[in-house]
């Protein structure tokens, strides 16, 4: 066991509070495929500045135990929240010249690996050969099950999607460092003040600041906006367990179950896409649905390795 480990039940508890968070990781993504369907990314500093903004409603924990930390520790905090918002830019950004099933793979394969790199070096964090073994599996699931083969993208996507790895991957390093020294709602809170102060310095960019404030009209009127809202509280929901996830464990572990984000998307597509399917337009038969498949075996086994 890692040097991390905890009492079975907390361990336990951890994977269950993973796979919550990823499930309304799953729905939010969906809702998005429903709003995003026909547009391209108008605005990457757009997309970061709005989900970095929304971190101001974390100021609603500070009457349920949110103290004042010692300097050091608020800046690492507020460095926690900005580095998250700064890698959904480049992640963006990377969505913006490559389809989704190009960056999300790569992405998805380099934050857990940069992760473990980081927080081997800067946490101390040391796994066992079995949760080495269950890293190693879930990362391949993972990157499996969001692959598919399609034509040569845009090189500078490819550069976009491996630099929001890594500043995805220092940030959640910070943050678990920032859980080790605050309770989990007092980290959390600053953290989110971090990354809504990143998102307010977007505004001193000329075309951030246009790409904000020059938002496209969005059609559908109130289903539109119930799918925006419906989307954002799970999204928002999800990344609150996933946080609360890497402050009880591992956080390398943690970042390695990402596929299991899509494999509840992938069920829930399976189950709806006959009744949308110009918008859940994905292509389940033959070898793209055999690799599917050994993909979820690849995260169940992983998931297993860590469990039992």
């Amino acid at each position: 066991m890692s040097t991390l480990a905890q009492d079975d039940g907390i361990y336990m508890n951890w994977i269950t509070v993973v796979l919550a968070g990823h499930f309304l990781n799953a729905l939010a993504f969906l809702m998005d495929k429903f709003l995003l369907s026909s547009k391209r990314i108008p605005s990457p500093f757009a997309y970061a500045f709005f989900i970095g903004a929304l971190g101001i409603l974390a100021l609603v924990l500070v009457p349920f135990g949110v103290s004042v930390p010692s300097t050091p520790e608020m800046v690492r905090a507020l460095i926690a929240g900005a580095t998250f918002v700064l890698a959904l830019v480049f992640f963006f950004a990377g969505l913006k010249e490559n389809e989704v099933s190009r960056v999300v793979p790569l992405t998805g394969g380099f934050v857990p690996a940069f992760t473990f790199v980081l927080a081997y070096f800067f946490l101390g964090e040391r796994l066992g050969q079995t949760e080495i073994l269950a890293f190693a599996v879930l990362v391949t699931g993972g990157v499996l099950i969001t692959l598919e083969r399609k034509g040569k993208g845009s090189a500078r996507g490819y550069v976009y999607a491996v630099i929001a790895a890594l500043v995805f991957a220092i940030s959640f390093v910070i943050t678990k460092q920032v859980y080790i020294e605050q309770s989990f709602i007092s980290g959390f809170m600053w953290s989110r003040v971090g990354g809504f102060l990143m998102a307010l310095s977007f505004l001193f960019i000329p075309s951030a600041r246009y790409g904000v404030l020059h938002q496209p009209k969005q059609k559908g009127g109130g289903k539109t906006t119930t799918l925006f809202f419906a989307g954002q509280v799970a999204g928002s929901l999800g990344f609150v367990l996933v946080n609360y996830a890497i402050s009880l464990a591992s956080v390398s572990l943690v970042n390695a179950m990402q596929g299991v984000q899509y494999a509840f998307l992938l069920i829930i597509v399976a189950l709806l896409v006959k009744k949308f399917p110009t918008v859940l337009s994905e292509r389940l038969t033959g070898a793209v649905l055999a690799q599917k498949i050994v993909a979820i075996i690849f995260i169940s086994i992983g998931i297993g390795l860590i469990a039992f």
